[in-house]
């Protein structure tokens, strides 16, 4: 029902949350409830410990399935939720969401819903008003005990950002339909097959990696009757994706006698591995912490199938920390150590491989390059089914920001371009940079300030205490720092795991091997004394000399060393959500970044951030 105010204003009636119990009776209840038969509605169907969320056209009709259901019998309480103004769209989208939220929450220990998150996100009439609704509904959610933290909470938790249950757009899910069918063929036909995903920073690769696991986890658990109406489970999926899934569950059981595929999640980089393996173990339903592997793992075990993240960083022999498991795991391949690199590993240890790739995001000399990465496939891979991801994830200055970042940085750039809903600031104060970038830490969190590798790595005591917070205090109160800019001085990041989203990364400064892989609501950007602008040839310009990563410079070409630079400055200057926010030391750069990036000192640096209306 609609209400006018006094001055003649629409009041829009806000959700209902009506509760009833999970029985005959309160079916009977929900029969004779306006609303109840034949309107669209989300629900919440739960006990103290787990909890089943859906969405229906006829709430009488959905109960009266569920409450056949024996896998449910244990659940007490039936919440729904009615509003005059939702429709099929505005349900299918909040079911969605609530699951996402509710898995991140933890409030209920089992979310119930095995088979969600498959569909694809889609527009629809006034998503972004019914997006900005669900603040409030969420609100109403917690002032009635079914959930506990707060939307910006939950938004800057790994669980919520890598969560299974995320919503595919409509470019991933086509993506992931097709790596389906390319796994399948390749079992089918009892072949060895690589899947080939090429997408830049943003574009969804750990999303899609993940989700897609997630199919394969749970296929076995689809209602294969597929029965007409509300009771097919998946009725707000694409007949391709269902199709897919179906053949899936179908080979799962009549091929494989119902077991699961064998599947490892290959993760180079150590810090982001070590999140994605406490978000698999938070999330179980399935998935499992020892899924997540470093490249030496494949040789540990027999995979069906290996998915690589950032495969971009897996490494050849060269400037590496361990040589001797480096050795050790290409002998159990009967491979060449000294020519043999990880790609060549799994790519011999799995009978299907499904490979992330962005060639613009190898930032070290030990990984392997893009003519090597092609020579490894060529090598090994007999047949290689190539997709592509371009639509931006991430960042809210779209593919213009990301492009706009690519174009500056290979000083193609002739003009200056305005970010539409991006904060993209120039500072001519680094303390006033990373100061603006602190305060928002402190009102949205994930707000973190990184910089080039231009300043030795010196406050490392061998006695430091466990919690990195006491021997930030130590290293204050000591006056030992690593990092000095016109007076300021600076601690690099105390730990290289997990440090984005540590207390102690809100005082000290992440390098890129902190940073590649995270997202963050606002991030600084530091250019380092080592990079500068020459006019003369409009180019960027490297003084190896003020580069401090040895194990980088050790052994490698100059003009690759250049570019590896390039490209991790790149992909620190694209991990922003909100907003990026830069420095540069020397004059020359900073003039540079002028021609084409805001001046802080004459632009409000970004609003307070109030929840992604939009996610």
């Amino acid at each position: 029902m609609k209400l006018m105010d006094r001055e003649g204003f629409i009041m829009v009636e806000k959700s209902n949350i009506v509760s009833y119990s999970f029985d005959e009776n309160g079916l009977e209840r929900i029969r004779n409830t306006p609303k109840g038969v034949n309107w669209p509605v989300v629900y919440l169907i739960h006990n103290e410990d787990a909890i089943y969320i859906g969405e229906t056209t006829s709430a009488a009709t959905r109960m009266h399935q569920h409450l056949k259901n024996s896998e449910k019998n244990s659940l007490e309480i039936v919440e729904i939720i009615f509003d005059g103004e939702y429709n099929k769209s505005v349900v299918l989208d909040y079911e969605q969401k609530l699951i996402k939220y509710c898995s991140a929450d933890r409030r209920f220990r089992k979310i119930l819903n095995k088979n969600k998150g498959q569909q694809a996100a889609h527009d629809y009439f006034n998503r972004r008003y019914y997006r900005n609704q669900f603040k409030d509904l969420w609100k109403q959610l917690q002032k009635k005990g079914l959930a506990e933290k707060s939307l910006k909470v939950i938004e800057n938790e790994n669980i919520f950002k890598y969560s299974p249950y995320n919503a595919l757009s409509v470019e991933q899910n086509e993506v992931s339909v097709c790596i389906i069918n390319d796994i399948l063929n390749t079992f089918e036909t009892d072949n060895t097959g690589v899947s080939l995903v090429n997408g830049c920073a943003g574009t969804g690769k750990t999303v899609l990696a993940i989700s897609l696991i997630n199919s394969f986890i749970n296929a076995v658990n689809i209602d294969d009757e597929l029965l007409d109406g509300e009771a097919r489970e998946f009725d707000d999926i694409d007949e391709g994706k269902r199709s897919a899934l179906l053949r899936l569950k179908n080979y799962i059981l009549k091929e494989r006698g119902g077991k699961l595929f064998k599947i490892g999640f290959v993760m180079p980089i150590s810090g982001i591995r070590e999140t994605i393996k406490k978000v698999f173990k938070e999330c179980g339903n399935g998935l499992e912490r020892r899924m997540v592997i470093a490249p030496c793992d494949v040789v540990k075990d027999d995979y069906d199938i290996i998915f690589v993240d950032e495969s971009h960083r897996l490494s050849k022999r060269c400037n590496i920390t361990n040589y001797k498991s480096f050795d050790d795991t290409s002998q159990k391949l009967n491979l060449d150590s000294k020519r043999t690199n990880q790609l060549e590993w799994i790519l011999k240890s799995a009978k299907h491989v499904v490979l992330f790739y962005d060639e613009y995001q190898s930032v070290k000399s030990s990984d392997i390059s893009y003519d090597e990465y092609q020579n490894s496939l060529n090598k090994y891979a007999k047949n290689v089914v190539r997709h592509q991801l371009e639509t931006q994830m991430r960042c809210l200055g779209g593919e213009t920001y990301i492009e706009y970042v690519k174009a500056i940085m290979e000083c193609r750039r002739k003009k200056f371009e305005t970010m539409e809903n991006y904060d993209f600031l120039l500072f001519d104060d680094v303390n006033m940079m990373i100061e603006n970038i602190r305060r928002k830490d402190d009102q949205i969190g994930l707000c973190k300030t990184a910089a080039g590798y231009s300043w030795e790595w010196k406050t490392r005591p061998s006695k430091r205490p466990k919690d990195n917070m006491e021997c930030y205090d130590m290293l204050v109160r000591t006056g030992e720092f690593d990092i000095e800019i016109e007076g300021y001085k600076y601690i690099w990041n105390l730990t290289d795991k997990g440090w984005a989203t540590r207390r102690d990364s809100h005082c000290t400064i992440g390098c890129i091997h902190t940073v590649q892989g995270y997202d963050m609501n606002y991030v600084g950007v530091i250019f380092g004394e080592e990079i500068d602008y020459n006019y003369e040839t409009n180019s960027l310009e490297i003084n190896l000399d003020k580069y401090m990563d040895k194990k980088v410079k050790q052994n490698t070409d100059k003009n690759h060393l250049k570019q590896l630079i390039l490209n991790t400055y790149t992909t620190i200057l694209t991990r922003g959500i909100h907003g990026c926010y830069v420095y540069a030391c020397n004059p020359n750069m900073r003039e540079y970044l002028k021609q084409f990036v805001s001046r802080a000192n004459s632009v409000t640096a970004g609003g307070d951030y109030n929840g992604n209306e939009d996610n």
